[in-house]
Order: structure tokens, then C-alpha cells, then sequence
């Protein structure tokens, strides 16, 4: 990814993240390409759903012995389809099991940050801050995206100001490794999303964006 993805969401990161992790080589999308995650975010296919999509076609492609370095992320599209039309049978068949009311992606949301909260260090007001930000922003009858998104971008903030050298260096180290030792266009970007991945995941902290629920 290059410079010009800064101002992209974090659903556009995220499906670009992984897709060129999967692929290798350059590290930008072609205009077709980003018209693609515009389409899926247009239908509200869920993130998940998409990356499991973009999983599926990689893990084909290798099963076939195919290489992947010259697919496109539009070419990923059928398996998103038919990962969001599965998806979409799903909730149809929970809605039918289901004995009361079923959880909305807010509901899921505000259950994760109040749990992140309560697990914070009395002293983390910053993270505090953010998190309960997140809380308000949820408690409203349509949550605003791109508030949530923005909060996000705070926390990543401070997951990456907080980062260790040891840290940064090991996410560098991985990325390279990725790169084929190359630093192309959009390397810094790509350590500082493993970075904050895995302060995410270590130090529990969930995202406020309903995308990722």
C-alpha cells in the first residue's frame, strides 16, 4: 500500500493488508482493485466474510499448484460472494433458531470494549478515554462509522507510540521476510499495521468500527 491509503478506512486497510500479505510482491492495488473492496463495502459485505474470501481463493490457487503473484483482488471476488451468500444463510438460520432477540453488531461491540475496560490498568486513562469514547458513540440509535473509525485511529496511535524497539523490530523483520528482503512503497506501513495487530491481540484492546463484527 502506498501513502495514498492513509485516508482509506480501516475496512479498505484491512482487506488490502491481507490480500497483499497472500499475494506477494507489489505492495498497491490497481484502480480495479480498490473498486472491488468499494463494491463489497457498498453491499456491506462484513470484513470478515472478505477476508475469508480472499483465504479461500489463496488457499485454492495453492491447492492447484497455481502462483499467485499475478491475480488481482478482483479476481478473489467469487469467493467473497460465495463466502457472504453462506454467511447470509447463517444468520438466516440463527434467526430461525433463535429463542429471543438476537445480538446486533453493537451489542457485540460494547460487550467487547466494556470487557477490554474493566481488564485496563488503572493508570491507562488514554486508553480508557478512547474506549469509552468508543461506549458513547455506540449508545447512539445509528452509531457514526466514521466517529468509530476515527477513534480506531487513535488507539493504533497509541498501541504504536507504546511499541518496544524489540517490538518494531521483530515486525520488520517478518515483513521483510514477506518482502523477500525488499523495503517496496508502503513498507513502514505494513510494520506499523503488525505492530498494532499484535498489541491488539496481546493487550486485548477490540476495535470500536462495526466492520469487525
Amino acid at each position: 500500500m502506498d501513502d495514498t491509503d492513509n485516508g482509506r478506512s480501516g475496512y479498505y486497510r484491512e482487506i488490502a493488508r491481507a490480500f497483499l500479505e497472500r499475494r506477494g510482491g507489489g505492495f498497491f492495488l490497481s484502480p480495479k482493485d480498490q473498486a472491488a473492496i468499494a463494491a463489497w463495502e457498498d453491499k456491506k459485505i462484513p470484513l470478515g466474510v472478505v477476508l475469508e474470501g480472499i483465504g479461500r481463493t489463496f488457499d485454492d490457487l495453492k491447492a492447484r499448484g497455481r502462483g499467485t503473484k499475478a491475480i488481482s483482488l478482483a479476481f478473489c471476488g467469487r469467493q467473497v460472494e460465495a463466502a457472504f451468500a453462506q454467511h447470509r444463510d447463517r444468520l438466516a438460520g440463527r434467526r430461525k433458531a433463535a429463542a429471543g432477540p438476537r445480538s446486533d453488531k453493537g451489542d457485540k461491540a460494547r460487550h467487547e470494549i466494556e470487557k477490554a475496560i474493566e481488564a485496563l490498568a488503572g493508570d491507562d486513562l488514554a486508553m480508557k478515554r478512547l474506549l469509552g469514547s468508543a461506549l458513547e458513540a455506540l449508545a447512539a440509535p445509528r452509531p457514526d462509522a466514521g466517529a468509530l473509525e476515527r477513534i480506531d485511529a487513535e488507539v493504533e496511535a497509541v498501541l504504536w507510540a507504546r511499541a518496544t524497539a524489540a517490538e518494531k523490530a521483530a515486525a520488520e523483520a517478518e515483513a521483510l521476510k514477506g518482502a523477500k528482503g525488499r523495503k517496496s512503497a508502503g513498507f513502514e506501513d505494513l510494520v506499523r499495521r503488525r505492530v498494532v495487530m499484535a498489541a491488539r491481540a496481546g493487550r486485548r484492546i477490540p476495535h470500536a468500527s462495526l466492520h469487525y463484527y
